[in-house]
């Protein structure tokens, strides 16, 4: 599978550069091509602010203007905040992360072609895009260089991650034994029941049941069960000091 090359047109600071590099390294793409930067190049506060990914910023590859980088990319989507005179298809970041990985699994070269720091890219630059990408902002529209790569890689990575919407993080655990479960639920209802929880008496079993079975709802761990008898012993002496401050 073909991940899109990045390519940064005449970018002016170093940092965003290194940014960028971060950015492309957190979310699975490698491919960085520089068009004329008009920083020094290498450039040691991009190295700085790769943090990690200083192996792109040396697999970056330099060119002269925007046709000779994308001269061997077959799909070609840029970005840009501005509204343009010529008709033209326009994605949102999440469209545009679609798009790029179908033609990933078709092995088609593709690349994100990204304007500079001051002015974006020029009317010639995206002229040579199959379409635009346009990212949904409040009421100011202007993206630091980095963040805007950051952003694409993300819906890029997201595209094809299979992580859940929603899970808990479990580390390994052992099930609590079922004499370690039975020890947990005569310690409670010992103590429920010496402060006066089960009332009426006549409830008591039905109320008895109830608990255990939320207990055993909970699928607890031995560990669980150790902690929770610990708070009871805990809420249990401090009863018992407060019934002693009293009388004295």
């Amino acid at each position: 599978m073909t991940a899109p090359a990045v390519i940064l047109s005449h970018p002016q600071i170093g940092e965003n550069i290194g940014a960028a590099a971060r950015a492309m390294k957190n979310f699975g793409l490698s491919e960085l091509r520089l068009i004329a930067p008009a920083c020094r190049w290498p450039n040691e506060r991009a190295l700085a602010l790769a943090s990690g990914a200083g192996d792109i910023l040396e697999g970056a590859k330099l060119y002269p203007d925007a046709a000779a980088a994308v001269s061997d990319i077959r799909l070609v989507l840029a970005t840009t905040a501005r509204g343009r005179d010529v008709v033209r298809e326009i994605l949102t970041p999440e469209a545009a992360a679609r798009r790029l990985r179908a033609a990933a699994g078709q092995n088609v070269a593709s690349a994100i072609l990204f304007g500079g720091e001051r002015a974006g890219l020029d009317n010639d630059e995206l002229s040579l895009a199959d379409a635009v990408i346009t990212i949904p902002t409040a009421e100011f529209s202007s993206l630091n260089l980095g963040q805007a790569v950051l952003l694409l890689g993300y819906e890029w990575l997201k595209s094809a991650d299979a992580t859940p919407a929603s899970r808990t993080r479990k580390s390994p655990a052992i099930p609590a034994t079922r004499q370690e479960v039975v020890d947990l639920f005569e310690h409670l209802e010992r103590e429920l029941d010496a402060g006066g929880f089960f009332f009426p008496p006549a409830k008591k079993d039905a109320m008895v049941r109830n608990i255990r079975a939320m207990i055993l709802r909970a699928g607890l761990t031995d560990q669980e069960t150790r902690t929770i008898r610990g708070m009871i012993v805990a809420l249990a002496k401090n009863k018992y000091r407060g019934q002693k401050d009293n009388k004295a």
